[in-house]
């Protein structure tokens, strides 16, 4: 039997306090989201038992309702009992600066995580299918799929720009446009332009021949006048300041940073400005000053912290890569619970734009089968009907790398599978470690996504990944199978969606 969404929303506002408690409200993919007024009028008892919900917790500053699949429904049928004014400016919950910052990656990211994971599947399902040869590298069949699933990834500052200004309370179009000026063609024309003209190729023969190349008047012409490259500009600067050459696609700090800034123009502005010319010089004065702010200041800052993150992780990754998947493996799972997982994406979206591969997602994955195999184990040795059907449902959606139901549900429930899941991705982790198994574009890490670790030339670290999360899962049942639980602590199962719902 389907769960009404719609009856579950209108229990759902009721028990947070009602419509004039909620100052906003968002969603990842698997949790409503609340910010309200006063977090003590929430009855968190009853809200766990409103059917189709898997739990509540208070976190970040905000009520979270874990839903599981089914987020998108639930959410859709809350926001047509909620009358928000999305322009009011929300404060900002009085948390800590973890959760806080927790907070505004998970508010930026969630919305386009799915669309952006599925152009990285589309990546791997062309490559795949390249190396078997079913599909031509020179066809236009693959050059069309090719640029297309790049796209997420080109455009990924004005999907962060656009995110980033509804947390910010920034007029998102503004914001929208200020990205779009960060990767438009005049600008990357620029930066072609002067990776042309300070070539720094080891090779002197190479130097030369770029060298010689831009002298040529008919070569030159042809860049300028068809390519449309400025070869022949001076050196580019703002009001006689100089400006980095940095490439702004697949960038995220730089542009959460820009719109940060926005927020404080674009209030500046409101406030100053006549009511006749705000509407219309407020957002040209946050243009104005916000793109070349962030080609001076904030993308270069925002380029050296993010490549300061990374360049911390790797190095502790290449220190002992096996190491480093246990303990990814063994603690991705309770970080979830606390909600501080979102910290990883800056790093994970960072090492496809500047290696072109993550190894964080390669040892992630083997924490989702160890935690899947843990809840089937449920399945199989739990003697209830009732249990059995709730470890079914919640361990078959781990394997689609959606971990809340099963985390929630049944693992945290009956403890014992929790302790078990968690070894299980260890283990499966130091396999995924010593292969160096890798994700070759962005996903949420399941048995859907498995072409995105796949790329022609590395076999060997595919394999030693099908390995990992091969022996997670089995370890998982295994754990679980010995460990055993208590069947009397099983959810409440009004919590748990019904079959084929979560």
């Amino acid at each position: 039997m389907a769960i009404n969404y719609a009856d579950s929303a209108k229990e759902i506002v009721r028990l947070i306090g009602g419509d004039n408690n909620v100052l906003s409200v968002t969603h990842c993919a698997t949790r409503l989201r609340f910010v309200l007024k006063d977090p003590s009028q929430v009855d968190v008892e009853s809200l766990k038992r409103v059917q189709g919900v898997i739990t509540a917790v208070k976190a970040s500053g905000q009520m979270q309702v874990v839903i599981g699949n089914h987020v998108s429904d639930a959410y859709r049928e809350v926001q047509n009992l909620l009358n928000i004014d999305e322009n009011a400016a929300v404060e900002a919950p009085n948390v800590g600066i973890v959760n806080r910052i927790m907070d505004i990656i998970s508010s930026i990211f969630a919305p386009f995580l799915y669309p952006l994971a599925a152009c990285g599947v589309l990546q791997g399902i062309i490559s795949l299918l390249t190396a078997i040869d079913l599909m031509d590298p020179a066809g236009g069949t693959y050059r069309i799929l090719n640029f297309v699933s790049w796209t997420g990834f080109t455009f990924l500052p004005v999907m962060v720009a656009f995110t980033a200004a509804k947390k910010f309370n920034v007029n998102p179009f503004t914001a929208v446009i200020s990205a779009c000026a960060l990767v438009s063609p005049d600008y990357l024309n620029m930066l072609t332009a002067n990776k042309i003209l300070t070539v720094n190729s080891a090779d002197p023969a190479m130097q030369a021949l770029m060298k010689s190349a831009v002298e040529n008047p008919a070569i030159a012409k042809v860049l300028v006048e068809v390519a449309g490259i400025p070869i022949e500009s001076a050196p580019l600067t703002f009001m006689g300041l100089p400006v980095e050459y940095l490439s702004y696609t697949s960038s995220v700090i730089p542009i959460i940073l820009m719109v940060w800034g926005m927020s404080y123009v674009q209030r500046f502005f409101e406030r100053i400005l006549p009511m006749v010319i705000r509407n219309l010089f407020t957002p040209m004065f946050c243009i104005a000053i916000m793109v070349p702010l962030t080609l001076l200041a904030f993308g270069p800052v925002g380029n050296m912290i993010g490549g300061a993150i990374g360049g911390v992780y790797n190095t502790l990754y290449h220190l002992s890569p096996a190491v480093a998947g246990f303990v990814v493996g063994a603690l991705w799972m309770p970080l979830v619970t606390l909600g501080v997982h979102w910290g990883i994406t800056p790093v994970t979206v960072g090492n496809y734009a500047t290696l072109g591969y993550d190894t964080f997602t390669g040892l992630q994955a083997s924490a989702v089968f160890g935690m899947a195999g843990a809840v089937l184990g449920v399945y199989l040795k739990a003697k209830d009907a009732e249990l059995k059907r709730l470890a079914l449902s919640a361990g078959v959606t781990a394997l689609f790398g959606i971990t809340e139901p099963a985390i929630y549900g049944v693992a945290l429930r009956l403890k014992r599978p929790m302790i078990c899941g968690c070894l299980a991705g260890a283990g499966g982790g130091v396999i995924a470690g010593a292969f160096n198994a890798v994700s070759w574009s962005y996903c949420i890490p399941g048995i859907a996504v498995l072409p995105v670790f796949f790329k022609e030339g590395h076999m060997t670290q595919f394999l030693g990944f099908l390995m990992s999360i091969s022996v997670a899962f089995i370890l998982g049942i295994v754990f679980t199978w010995i460990a055993g639980f208590t069947e009397n602590t099983q959810p409440n199962t009004r919590a748990m969606a019904q079959p084929g719902t979560v």
